[in-house]
């Protein structure tokens, strides 16, 4: 009797799966049984803002922090540079913007350029003008970057705050006055015409330290040692050369230093404006 029982009770969980097997609707040939997992909305950002990062690289663009963010959009980064007793040199005065906060972008530059036209730089600071031809068609992603920052006011008022003399180079472009600014997007490198020409004395270029770690800051190399320094590895994007001016430089590098290692100039020199020209 036992064993009749387990017989029956055998046949009936048979019949059932059958029967379940029968009711069920059919699947497709290649359909999952189960329904794929769904990305958490901040899984599903992170995976676009990869793809967008890796079309910018494909395209040689500049990489954005944050593609949500519309390109050229203002964010209010809560930094702007410290309080600075020192005297302005060649007796000028500071302008009332030079402890104003500065913007992040964090979407990226908003595209500026044109094509067929020549961009110039008259950089005008407390001791003089300087006149800087932009090299468009070498750097179109950093002469972009610079030309945008330009038309946004963004370098006025700011400082020429580091001399970095072991390359004898004046650095300029950060939004606080120190080293690691973030501007809130990253440039490409963009090399070809530094190793052909490398960095002779009145060459802008950027402030990298390998593929997209530049950003807003620019130096200007006022000695040899710059194309030395980098004559084994061009890492630095050359966005334009000096025309006129070199001569605010030197009188920059001639100041006295002050500060850890030397690099502070005993007295400030501000870019009290960029405008730039279309030729």
């Amino acid at each position: 009797m036992a064993a009749a029982a387990v017989l029956t009770l055998t046949l009936a969980v048979v019949a059932a799966v059958i029967s379940t097997g029968r009711d069920a609707p059919p699947q497709t040939v290649g359909e999952s049984a189960s329904e794929p997992a769904k990305l958490i909305p901040e899984e599903a950002a992170r995976e676009a803002q990869a793809a967008e990062v890796n079309q910018a690289i494909e395209a040689g663009d500049a990489i954005a922090e944050d593609y949500t963010v519309p390109a050229g959009t203002p964010v209010r980064s809560e930094l702007k540079p410290p309080p600075d007793d020192r005297p302005v040199a060649c007796a000028g005065r500071a302008p009332a913007n030079a402890r104003a906060t500065r913007p992040r972008y964090p979407g990226g530059p908003a595209k500026v350029l044109r094509e067929g036209i020549d961009y110039v730089a008259r950089v005008e600071t407390s001791c003089g003008p300087i006149t800087i031809d932009l090299l468009e068609k070498h750097a179109p992603v950093a002469v972009n970057s610079f030309v945008f920052l330009a038309r946004e006011g963004f370098y006025d008022g700011l400082l020429f705050f580091r001399d970095f003399g072991g390359v004898t180079a004046a650095q300029a472009g950060s939004g606080d006055n120190t080293v690691g600014w973030d501007i809130g997007y990253r440039l490409p490198d963009e090399l070809a015409f530094a190793k052909r020409r490398g960095y002779p004395v009145g060459t802008v270029t950027t402030t990298s330290e390998g593929p997209y770690t530049a950003g807003s800051d620019f130096y200007i190399a006022y000695g040899e040692a710059f194309d030395a320094g980098f004559e084994t590895q061009r890492t630095q994007t050359v966005l334009g050369r000096v025309q006129s001016g070199m001569g605010v430089i030197d009188t920059l590098t001639s100041l006295d230093r002050v500060g850890m290692g030397g690099e502070d100039y005993a007295e400030r020199l501000f870019i009290e404006s960029v405008i730039i020209e279309e030729r």
